[in-house]
């Protein structure tokens, strides 16, 4: 076969920090790069320039079609390939080397959701450079997939990695509100199942999950043969649940999971409503599905979360073994999902709650003996442990001999115990205070506390997020005085609970001593609590809880105690206190914790919440197999 001559179409605007790296990555394998540019006031022109002559201008029409039709006209090669400046390129088998037969190839996206988590989806971007081929749709544009279907091709070893759907880039290109314009100007003039799709999709990111809905429906009745037609219907899901419609959420799962068998993107998506619903036995269920599905046949999809019938499913897996006790097979569980994907970083967190109560030492020694070393791997280690403020950060800095500047300075030397340097730090770089966000915030705070130098905060009080009020209680903590009654907005229940965690991680309990003696508050004991109760310090969480008159604290405080005076062995007294809580709200997960105790004592009373359970959550397929199982008549 001869070898096919490929041109880079691209458009762009304001990709400075993007482009050479998406150019770097097409050298060698494509015969001209045009680029079209929408209004660049930046460097992205000069950039370009580097790589082609081709760049040309285009007065943007709020119409990415006719922007991209516009770079074919210049294209002269056999065929046209399209990739936007956060991507690149990925040929492992130099396959677009190696000539190309078919009208239109498939290509397969991987989109970076940050933290090592996936959505893949194929997408036609590679295609013969014929006039009869252009681009249709103001936004979402595309060419059409219409033809006889032996005119497309795939080439399973190309790869197109996206960055550009990882929150802070969305966020930066406060693009929304032109999105939605042309979106809505797009359903007016051509109602298609496609454009109501995309419009949904549009709704979701701005968090509008009615509005979203409602178009996703809509998109649906209009087709359900589509290619997309799997991810609406995957999308309607998540909007039930972000509107806490659980239960239409899994009836609408298990239909879906019956028009397309094999694909574990349902079941993993009935997994995390079952979790929200508290239904953690049904949760449970769909991920041992998703895996017994496996990702063999995800290839055939044209949307996929990667790992949702492998290493997502075993994570979501060891979080739930945990929450039941066993953290053997949690440990199984995530150390299965480390070897088949130790880039996802989501699962480095998952791994450190196992061990609560390890040293910073033993834990480094064996996450050395987990994760298979690579420098880029470790960076991004250092780089998540320093935004989670975990103390194990020195251990990584300390083996690879690495220094650190300002910020990462101040928690490196807090971690080390050396507060006097901290507080210098911070101090002498007092001008780029505003480079720390909500770091800086935390850092005074611990240092101050621990220092008993509430003097701190006053010197940056103008670069905290709280109101005098909050300020003036705040100081009465920090000078170790009782703290008295504070209303717990966001801010302050940010601040509470990192202090407490930063006490808890640096494993200097004195201060949590004075932490607990300068508050009555029972909101503030219960995070107190609930964070103790995570390393196992139970008799500790219990001493801390006190009582209180607001119902909906108060049920929070009898889970808490419920909990960890079942840990302790005091079945008569959790049952006491998850009775006293069902009575507030009798939802599943009060009732799962009564079942829990009576399994070891009282088969009788287990039956009895069961058929409880079945009654007022039939949605729960554990709770009626459970009942059957027993010989039960419902």
């Amino acid at each position: 076969m001869i070898n096919s001559s490929i041109s880079l179409c691209m458009i762009v605007k304001n990709e400075e920090n993007c482009l050479e790296r998406c150019l770097q990555s097409v050298q060698g394998i494509v015969d001209e790069i045009i680029i079209v540019d929408t209004g660049s006031i930046d460097k992205t022109k000069e950039i370009a320039k580097k790589y082609t002559d081709q760049v040309y201008d285009f007065k943007w029409i709020d119409d990415f079609s006719a922007a991209r039709n516009f770079a074919l006209d210049f294209a002269s090669s056999e065929y046209i390939l399209q990739l936007d400046a956060d991507e690149v390129l990925h040929d492992t088998q130099k396959l677009l080397l190696q000539g190309l037969d078919k009208d239109f190839y498939y290509i397969r996206i991987k989109n970076d959701l940050g933290s090592g988590l996936y959505l893949s989806h194929q997408f036609i971007r590679l295609f013969k450079n014929s006039p009869d081929i252009r681009y249709k749709g103001a936004l979402h544009e595309q060419v059409p997939g219409d033809y006889e279907i032996e005119r497309y091709g795939s080439l399973p070893s190309v790869e197109i990695l996206h960055e550009g759907y990882k929150t802070h880039l969305v966020n930066s290109k406060q693009k929304a509100q032109r999105n939605l314009n042309i979106l809505l100007r797009e359903i007016k003039e051509k109602p298609t199942a496609f454009n109501y799709y995309n419009l949904g999709m549009q709704y979701i990111l701005e968090r509008k999950y009615n509005d979203a809905l409602k178009v996703l429906k809509k998109s649906y009745s209009l087709g359900s043969n589509f290619a997309f037609s799997q991810k609406v219907i995957l999308d309607i899901m998540k909007c039930l649940q972000s509107l806490g419609q659980y239960h239409d959420a899994i009836i609408i799962g298990e239909d879906a999971v019956k028009l397309y068998e094999d694909v574990p993107d349902y079941w993993y998506q009935m997994g995390l409503v079952y979790l929200e619903w508290g239904l953690l036995k049904d949760a449970e269920r769909c991920y041992e599905k998703c895996l017994e599905i496996g990702e063999e046949s995800t290839h055939k999809l044209v949307q996929h979360y990667d790992g949702t019938g492998s290493y997502l499913a075993q994570a979501k897996l060891a979080e739930i073994r945990l929450v039941l006790d066993d953290r053997d097979e949690a440990l199984q569980y995530i150390l299965s999902a480390v070897k088949a994907s130790p880039d996802t970083l989501a699962l480095f967190d998952i791994f450190l709650s196992i061990y609560p109560n390890a040293s910073n030492e033993e834990l480094f020694r064996t996450i050395s003996s987990i994760w298979p070393f690579s420098s880029q791997r470790y960076i991004e280690l250092i780089s998540y442990l320093y935004r989670q403020r975990n103390p194990l950060i020195n251990e990584f800095l300390n083996y690879f001999d690495m220094d650190v500047d300002y910020p990462v300075s101040v928690f490196k030397y807090i971690v080390a115990g050396n507060y006097e340097q901290a507080v210098t730090e911070i101090v002498s770089n007092k001008e780029r205070s505003a480079e720390q966000g909500p770091d800086l915030t935390h850092n005074l705070i611990f240092l101050a506390f621990a220092t008993q130098n509430p003097s701190l905060v006053d010197q940056f009080s103008n670069d905290m997020s709280l109101s005098s009020k909050e300020l003036k209680w705040l100081k009465k903590l920090l000078e170790n005085q009782k703290a008295g009654e504070v209303t717990v907005s966001q801010s302050i229940q940010l601040i509470w609970k990192q202090l407490v965690t930063d006490i808890i991680n640096l494993q200097k309990y004195e201060l949590m001593d004075l932490l607990i003696t300068a508050t009555d508050q029972p909101e503030l004991r219960l995070l107190i609590a609930e964070s103790l109760q995570s390393i196992g310090l139970d008799e500790l969480a219990l001493e801390v809880l006190v009582e209180t008159s607001s119902e909906q604290i108060s049920r929070k405080i009898y889970m808490v105690a419920a909990k960890s005076l079942r840990k302790l062995g005091s079945m008569e007294d959790a049952l006491f206190y998850l009775k006293k809580a069902e009575k507030i709200k009798p939802d599943f997960d009060v009732l799962f914790e009564q079942w829990r105790i009576y399994t070891e004592y009282d088969k009788k009373a287990e039956l009895d919440l069961l058929q409880k359970m079945h009654s007022l959550y039939p949605g729960s397929t554990w709770a009626k197999a459970e009942v059957n199982k027993r010989g039960a008549i419902i």
